[in-house]
């Protein structure tokens, strides 16, 4: 987690002193529910145009919430953020180029 500054990485090594911290469904559960608040941002931010600009910003909270979900689950597993970005990357390149894909 070279990437990361010192800040962030204390952070978290002090929140996964706490041994339920450490448990891994724990942090998926978590992780789930901070994807909920994503997309119930998303969705709010279309049925309720008058309070977009609010669901927008609640909106940059929850996707920050997320991302440090997956970025404790990764160190959780000792996972190089680095490499599972670019993987993902690669990833979502050999989608693209596989084609043929439309939205109905």
């Amino acid at each position: 987690m070279s990437q990361l500054s010192e800040s962030i990485r204390y952070k978290i090594r002090r929140l996964l002193e706490e041994r339920p911290q450490r448990d891994p469904y724990k942090r998926f559960t978590i992780l789930a529910y901070q994807l909920a608040d994503v997309g119930k941002c998303l969705r709010y931010m279309e049925i309720y145009p008058d309070e977009r600009k609010a669901q927008a910003a609640y909106f940059k909270t929850a996707m920050a919430d997320l991302l440090m979900q997956v970025i404790i689950l990764a160190e959780l597993y000792d996972l190089d953020l680095e490499e599972i970005t670019q993987l993902g990357a690669n990833r979502l390149e050999e989608f693209r180029k596989r084609g043929k894909y439309t939205e109905v």
